[in-house]
């Protein structure tokens, strides 16, 4: 997106924001709440980037170690290092005298200049994605089983002359029809790591089509995400071959799917994200065939772009590989951050330091060579103590890595809900550096950490009430003036 300077006819000042009561607090606290009164107001969503800028430098904060700190895209803070020259998303401190010692601009404190793309617009604000949750804790309701079963019923009625399937990961005879729900299930939870005693009346739906069932690695069965390409080309191909009424069926498969699935927590922010880039192909089935001439690539392009501004987080995954590992680093540390003691204590964790050592408590025991590309998406501090963490035997912070199957002493959960977050955050940060290393397999006995966390929610739930995965229903989708580009978070490895 290429941002324009204001005009001459626009306003040369932003308007005030509405005169909501500051909240007493540290000046984190206070810069989160006055930022949040700023996007909410009318104006926001149509000011140009200039003026908006204008609105929330006076909230930017810096702190004694030179640092500079911002709450901007997607409802996340940002860091400018000293060491760089670039913002990185980075939870905010945790120690209370840490954040009391933050500095607003002023006389002798200029504020450094804000990249455009780091600008909340209003629409990335407008929903709250919830925690990234993991398939455990809860099985699915019989409900959404039963209406996945009457789809793949359905798709399984396909000749499969007319539906042809290639791929050796299901048994020869299933139509395409069949992989397309698949590949939409997957595709559309948050994080496909499922607890195979909960999973069953979900994933064996599909057993009588596999080749092979999918294996338990460790505590849990991981299903890494198939890029969104991979459904395109079940569409494409049945229009390549002058099937646009195959092509159709299989997007009818695919809305299907997205729609049982949306009832459910787990699914519901992905599959509303999917359902708003091919529910408009039923209405409009020539939508994409001016770009089908030019590849796969050109589709993928037209279906991003159908996606609202306020669900383009979603599309991380496949539109932004990088950024998507820097959120789920960010939503590792807050998942961890009950457990990382109190504020005010001297012996406070830091939750992003907790969250790094446990992102190479998976790496260290598997693939330890990847710890250089994958800390080139953090900051200065994230990305150097990543490699000491990951290289030295001695670290402190190693005590921190499960132990013998189970999560340290010290992070330790104390509620079914703290272990299933952290279990869940862990596994999407596992699956994020999987894909930017071109797809690396999930070990034979899984990840370490994910496991530490299943093993402890099985036990918190042999003594508690059964967890619940209520989240709030998702707004109807605005379209929005405009959106951060993936781009809000940085476009190159550490940009």
């Amino acid at each position: 997106m290429v941002w324009e300077p204001p005009g001459p006819s626009g306003p040369q000042n932003p308007p005030p924001w509405p005169g909501a009561p500051t909240p007493d607090g540290d000046p984190f606290t206070r810069a989160e709440h006055d930022t949040r009164a700023a996007i909410a107001d009318p104006w926001w969503t149509t000011a140009p980037p200039a003026h908006r800028a204008q609105a929330l430098q006076p909230r930017l904060l810096a702190l004694p170690d030179h640092s500079w700190w911002m709450y901007g895209a997607w409802a996340r803070w940002y860091r400018l290092h000293p060491a760089d020259t670039r913002w990185f998303p980075c939870p905010p401190p945790h120690p209370t005298t840490t954040r009391h010692a933050a500095l607003p601009p002023g006389p002798g404190l200029p504020p450094p200049p804000v990249p455009p793309h780091l600008l909340p617009t209003g629409p990335d604000f407008a929903i709250d994605y919830g925690p990234p949750l993991a398939v455990a804790g809860k099985a699915v309701s019989g409900a959404l089983a039963y209406r996945l079963r009457s789809v793949l019923t359905q798709a399984a009625l396909a000749p499969p002359a007319d539906y042809p399937l290639g791929w050796n990961h299901f048994l020869h005879g299933t139509p395409s029809t069949i992989a397309a729900t698949w590949n939409t299930m997957l595709w559309c939870a948050a994080v496909p790591a499922f607890d195979p005693t909960l999973a069953t009346t979900l994933l064996e739906l599909w057993t009588p089509h596999l080749a092979r069932p999918p294996a338990d690695q460790g505590r849990l069965r991981w299903l890494p995400p198939p890029p969104l390409r991979t459904l395109i080309g079940l569409y494409t191909e049945r229009l390549r071959a002058g099937r646009d009424d195959a092509a159709g069926q299989i997007i009818r498969c695919m809305v299907m799917t997205a729609q049982a699935l949306r009832d459910d927590p787990r699914f519901r922010v992905r599959a509303a994200a999917l359902l708003s880039i091919i529910e408009p192909i039923q209405t409009g089935p020539a939508l994409d065939h001016h770009a089908l001439g030019y590849g796969d690539q050109a589709v993928e392009r037209e279906w991003t772009s159908r996606c609202p501004p306020t669900l383009g987080a979603a599309l991380f995954p496949d539109t932004a590989p990088g950024e998507r590992l820097q959120l789920a680093c960010y939503d590792l540390a807050t998942a961890l951050t009950p457990l990382c003691g109190q504020p005010e204590d001297d012996d406070a964790t830091e939750p992003r330091h907790a969250a790094i050592a446990l992102l190479a408590a998976d790496l260290a025991g598997y693939r330890p060579d990847l710890a250089p590309p994958i800390g080139d998406w953090l900051d200065p501090e994230l990305r150097t103590l990543l490699g000491e963490i990951t290289t030295d035997t001695a670290h402190p912070l190693r005590a921190l890595w499960p132990a013998h199957g189970r999560p340290a002493e010290h992070l330790t959960p104390g509620t079914p809900q703290t272990a299933l977050e952290i279990l869940s955050a862990a596994a999407a940060a596992d699956f994020a550096w999987a894909r930017l290393g071109d797809g690396v397999p999930v070990p034979d006995d899984g990840f370490p950490v994910p496991d530490a966390y299943a093993h402890a929610l099985d036990e918190l739930q042999a003594t508690t009430r059964p967890l619940t995965t209520e989240t709030p229903a998702l707004p109807a989708a605005d379209p929005g003036p405009d959106t951060p580009h993936p781009e809000a978070l940085s476009s190159t490895p550490g940009a």
